[in-house]
């Protein structure tokens, strides 16, 4: 499989949003996405496989901390590395920024993120309750300090 990690464009907008939908039950927008695109303090990177987008991330700089904000690999693709490597990707963009602190939520029941998030150094902070809706469920904070 060839993979590539690069930064999202116009071009891939509705890619982004099928993936999106199918991954949570409060996806984002277009606009949201699009809005992304054009602000300086965000970074969203896409990881194509032979061509075809499998997945989305990205991270915005909050006073030189990184609150990475979305991760989402197609079903199809997970299991395969693709979220390990975006993740990566997108903390050694932060790196070359100069940004040291990366923090995230994610869902107590999510299993899968927890261990990549824990196998690339993250370590969980505390806990914000009721912090998803449909379902509602708690979160957990996660933190990477290099």
């Amino acid at each position: 499989m060839n993979i590539v990690t690069r930064p999202l464009s116009d071009d891939d907008l509705d890619r982004v949003c099928e993936i999106e939908r199918a991954s949570f039950s409060m996806p984002w927008k277009r606009e949201d996405f699009a809005a992304l695109i054009r602000d300086n303090n965000s970074v969203y990177l896409v990881i194509e496989a032979d061509g075809i987008i499998a997945g989305q991330a990205g991270y915005t700089d909050t006073l030189g901390d990184a609150y990475i904000n979305n991760v989402a690999i197609e079903e199809s693709y997970r299991g395969n590395g693709l979220g390990r490597i975006l993740m990566e990707a997108l903390i050694a963009d932060g790196l070359s920024k100069g940004i040291l602190n990366y923090t995230l939520e994610v869902r107590v029941s999510n299993t899968p993120a927890i261990m990549l998030y824990e196998s690339l150094g993250f370590e969980c902070a505390g806990v914000r309750k009721r912090f998803y809706e449909q379902p509602v469920e708690d979160a957990y904070v996660y933190w990477l300090r290099k």
